[in-house]
């Protein structure tokens, strides 16, 4: 998944010169890959409370196998979105199935081990970019049929996963007020997390860095993600989920201010992703413990992570297509802002609920 998603950075220019379409036109893969993305969580949603949990990502693979092949194959820009469509939807339901299952899986330390999962992710994430740089130009279908192929030879392992998502019986799973907040929260994040690895080589390569650096720094970036995810494992269990999220929020808004500034911008953009790494694991347990039991409450945050994908990397290329790539970092700081101050309003509102409810009561 983190090799998937983290090559669409660095593909922006090769895909202008293989399809002929502009910047901004193949900077929508971004949120065609979301929109795909959206759609596969919906459907999880309900399968992984009436099924066990292994089928939805057993299909989710599959699909996922099903784009890449599309993809590497197609003959125009068209047919190249439809396939990069298909790998969303399974996307999406990998995201929610996996994430759901470690979130309510029993033991104390959940957040370090969805930390860890996550970190998996980047981990991929930071090689994307390199293979993009090196191999795209003449191996494009290659890399793709590779990725479809990978995802076949997952499934069998998939097996090995037991048990469903625990649903608390009458509880009608709407959102409430405080996950409305959390949603606000990881759309902003996503659209972060997105418009970074998604934009910052195009805007890397504005200020002077050549195509191959300006792609390591992206992998840099990613590097920074599995790094910090894998570092908050070691952070004792006694410490707060919502400090984790906090402090990432206002670290990772100062550090995309700093991007806009050229010079330091390569290092900027990497240590925002040191900041933002715990952000979305950390917050899912963070939610799943003010909610527990249900988890269909908790399954809206993921239809959050695929409107994040597809609102933030396509906002960056409508204003990219009106003033110019240079305001990249300012509208990623912008965001960043925006989902400190909505964890903060979480954390505010979940001490409020908390002073009203009866003791291990969940907060609504």
């Amino acid at each position: 998944m983190g090799l998937v998603v983290s090559a669409y950075g660095p593909l922006l220019e090769h895909l202008t010169r293989r399809f002929g379409v502009s910047l901004p036109a193949a900077g929508s893969v971004i949120s065609v890959h979301f929109a795909g993305g959206l759609a596969g969580v919906l459907v999880a949603m309900g399968t992984l409370t009436r099924f066990a949990g292994r089928w939805t990502v057993m299909v989710a693979l599959a699909v996922v196998s099903a784009g890449c092949i599309s993809v590497a194959l197609a003959p125009v820009w068209p047919l190249f979105l439809g396939g990069i469509f298909v790998i969303g939807v399974g996307f999406g339901g990998l995201v929610i199935g996996l994430n759901q299952l470690v979130a309510y899986s029993e033991g104390g330390r959940r957040a370090a081990l969805l930390n860890g999962l996550n970190g998996a992710y980047s981990a991929g994430a930071v090689a994307g970019p390199i293979l993009i740089a090196a191999f795209a130009a003449g191996h494009f279908s290659l890399l793709y049929l590779l990725g479809g192929a990978a995802a076949l030879v997952l499934i069998p392992a998939v097996t090995g996963i037991s048990g469903r998502l625990p649903v608390t019986a009458g509880a009608p799973g709407r959102p409430g007020l405080l996950a409305g907040i959390f949603v606000c929260a990881f759309v902003f994040y996503v659209g972060i997390e997105n418009g970074a690895g998604g934009w910052m080589t195009s805007h890397l390569e504005s200020t002077g860095i050549n195509p191959a650096a300006a792609a390591t720094v992206t992998s840099g970036f990613w590097l920074a993600v599995v790094t910090g995810r894998l570092l908050i494992m070691l952070v004792p269990a006694s410490v707060p989920e919502s400090a984790i999220v906090l402090g990432g929020s206002a670290a990772a808004a100062v550090c995309l201010l700093a991007a806009s500034i050229g010079p330091i911008a390569p290092v900027a953009y990497v240590l925002a992703g040191l900041a933002i790494a715990p952000i979305f694991p950390t917050a899912i347990v963070w939610f799943a413990r003010l909610r527990p039991g249900d988890s269909r409450a908790s399954a809206w945050l993921y239809p959050a992570t695929s409107v994040g994908g597809i609102t933030g990397p396509g906002a960056i290329g409508l204003v990219v297509a009106g003033f110019g790539i240079r305001w990249v970092p300012l509208i990623l700081a912008a965001v960043a802002t925006l989902m400190a101050v909505s964890f903060r309003l979480a954390a505010r509102t979940a001490g409020r609920s908390t002073m009203t409810k009866e003791p291990g009561e969940p907060i609504e």
